[in-house]
């Protein structure tokens, strides 16, 4: 298949970097063949359980300090973070209610520093989970020394 003079002539005028957009578009276009033997079923996550801690909130906050403690270092060994950020949330929504009825005043610092470890996860932020354990370390020692 050759070109008419004329286009011939109007596509050497064109720059290089046009063509080859051009060219690289038009084979774009081209029809796609799947290779069905490649196809891989859906796969679902399996089914984690939490199990709701039990105590009163003197032995479940020394816990919670001792995974907040752990983050970081979960996180920087590419470890299950979520896990362990999950057992935090868990502790504190066993323990956040004798805490409130007790010393109200430590309540939001709790909430804030729970938050603080749910961020420092979802952002990969071990230097957030170190910050957040050493409030926890003085949010505890203030609680059970009350």
């Amino acid at each position: 298949m050759s070109l008419h003079p004329r286009r011939r002539a109007a596509l050497a005028a064109l720059p290089v970097s046009l063509l080859l957009a051009v060219t690289l578009l038009s084979t774009g276009c081209a029809s796609t063949t799947y290779d069905e033997t490649l196809a891989t079923s859906a796969t679902t996550a399996p089914a984690t359980t939490t199990t709701v801690p039990t105590g009163s909130a003197a032995e479940l906050l020394p816990r919670l300090r001792d995974e907040a403690a752990s983050l970081s270092g979960v996180m920087i060994d590419e470890g299950d973070a979520d896990a362990v950020a999950a057992r935090i949330v868990a502790l504190w929504e066993a323990a956040g209610q004798e805490v409130g009825r007790t010393r109200p005043d430590l309540v939001v610092s709790f909430d804030d520093n729970v938050a603080l470890v749910l961020k420092a996860v979802r952002y990969l932020r071990a230097a957030d989970a170190d910050k957040a354990s050493k409030n926890f370390d003085a949010l505890v020692d203030a609680f059970l020394g009350s």
